[in-house]
């Protein structure tokens, strides 16, 4: 317990005790607790607040900050950013270890009786790569980008549509599983309930709910937002947001992102646990 909680404390701060519980979880002003005024305004500081409050399990107070009163990092997620990021056609062997190990550990964690999926922010088909072999599943796929769209539709068997994510047509309990890879990240705090509260009504009653999100990326130290990253995810974090939105963490898998000899240091990592801090999460979740 004690070594948990110095790990807790060596990634989001110093945690809360009885007699800080009524300041600022981020300059200690008093009688502001979780956030003052001045750095509810600074999207950096809301979110690390919002670490913090999911590291002590304070998920009465952490839905608060989900509220437009709290700073967002601006937001560049629009059709014509996506389209010019998604531009050229990649496919999942020319990626890097950590992205080709995110992908086929997202496609492990689908059911085998899985018969109709969503993958939500398609993107270049990575999914449909590996699920496309496999005739017995239909797939359903959307994004806000038309070029990736148009390319999914030429490359895969499936029903592809330009979609926001905000406004998914489909009807309750439709699908077996629904990916969401390296989205999350991409959603306005204000919204990732509602988008959470959708993804639940249009999942079947036992069916599965596959993310995967970036972590410790240092977005907060970077000049521009070149991939329009919203959030900055904690595995504390990701598990209270999907806990709050009804879901219950099946399975959980951290990637690093190593550039040069991927699998033996993926090795090293499992021994060497605190030489390296993950960069990414891949999560199985069912509803509750």
């Amino acid at each position: 317990m004690v070594e948990r909680l110095a790990h807790i404390e060596e990634v989001v701060g110093p945690i809360p005790t009885s007699s800080t519980m009524s300041r600022c979880l981020i300059c200690k002003s008093n009688n502001k607790y979780p956030l003052c005024s001045k750095c509810a305004k600074k999207p950096f500081l809301v979110e690390r607040a919002r670490q913090i409050l999911a590291s002590i399990n304070d998920l009465e107070f952490l839905k608060k900050t989900y509220n437009l009163r709290y700073a967002e990092i601006k937001n560049l997620n629009t059709p014509k950013f996506w389209n010019k990021l998604l531009f050229d056609t990649t496919n999942l062997q020319a990626q890097d270890g950590m992205t080709k190990d995110r992908v086929k550990t997202s496609f492990k964690f689908l059911s085998r009786n899985a018969k109709k999926i969503l993958d939500i922010g398609a993107g270049n088909g990575f999914v449909e790569e590996l699920i496309g072999k496999n005739k017995g599943i239909k797939i359903y796929g959307n994004d806000i980008s038309s070029i990736a769209v148009r390319k999914l539709k030429e490359r895969f068997k499936g029903d592809f549509k330009k979609e926001s994510l905000y406004s998914m047509k489909y009807p309750k309990k439709s699908f077996d599983s629904i990916f969401m890879l390296e989205v999350l990240e991409h959603i306005a705090p204000s919204k990732v309930f509602s988008v959470l509260k959708k993804v639940r009504e249009i999942l079947r009653k036992k069916g599965s709910l596959i993310v995967s999100i970036p972590t410790n990326e240092g977005l907060e130290k970077k000049r521009d937002n070149l991939s329009g990253h919203l959030r900055t995810y904690t595995e504390n974090l990701i598990r209270a947001e999907l806990k709050i939105a009804g879901f219950k963490v099946v399975k959980l898998k951290t990637l690093y992102a190593f550039k040069n000899f991927y699998n033996f240091k993926k090795i090293s990592a499992k021994i060497l646990r605190k030489r390296w801090q993950p960069n990414d999460i891949v999560i199985l979740a069912k509803p509750e």
